[in-house]
């Protein structure tokens, strides 16, 4: 059995992915968010006793306290290291494929690389309000990560903002 605290604001998911709820998310409280779950990796990665690697950082798996300070949460994929292992291999590729690093995809080694790399997706769905997995836009067919490197290629990265924060934000 797992008893953990009540989280008032439930999982970010639910807020970012939400039209009516998205709103109460301007970019303070999205920067706030993003920093904190970098805090939570920064730990579990080089402050914790064992260092941990998640291998399912997704934003179903943050929880948001009555404060909207961000807990990263289901630890039932995570591997833990000792001493100086940083990196490991697995037959079993398991976990969300739309954030999941190549090469943990691909050849199932997973390090602190591949938390970095889900942190990352991760913070673009924060930032644009839009799931990596089933990401659709008119004019291609590239999911969010491709999206926004092609904004980015073609000097628009602002453009990859969620419309709920237009002008709400500084660069």
């Amino acid at each position: 059995m797992l008893v953990c605290e009540y989280m008032p604001n439930t999982s970010l998911d639910l807020l970012i992915f939400n039209q009516a709820r998205g709103k109460l998310l301007d970019w303070g409280k999205r920067f706030d968010i993003i920093v904190g779950i970098a805090g939570g990796l920064l730990y579990l990665h080089r402050n914790s006793r064992l260092r941990i690697i998640h291998r399912d950082l997704k934003a179903s798996n943050i929880l948001l306290d009555s404060e909207m300070n961000p807990i990263i949460c289901d630890f039932g994929l995570a591997r833990t290291f000792g001493g100086d292992h940083y990196q490991d291999n697995t037959n079993r590729v398991m976990g969300t494929h739309g954030h999941m690093a190549p090469e943990y995809a691909v050849h199932g080694l997973f390090s602190v690389k591949s938390d970095v790399f889900s942190f990352g997706v991760l913070v673009l769905e924060i930032v644009s309000g839009e799931k990596n997995r089933g990401f659709c836009h008119p004019d291609h067919e590239l999911n969010l990560l491709g999206h926004a490197r092609r904004l980015w290629n073609e000097g628009n990265p602002l453009k990859l903002v969620d419309r709920f924060m237009e002008g709400g934000f500084y660069t």
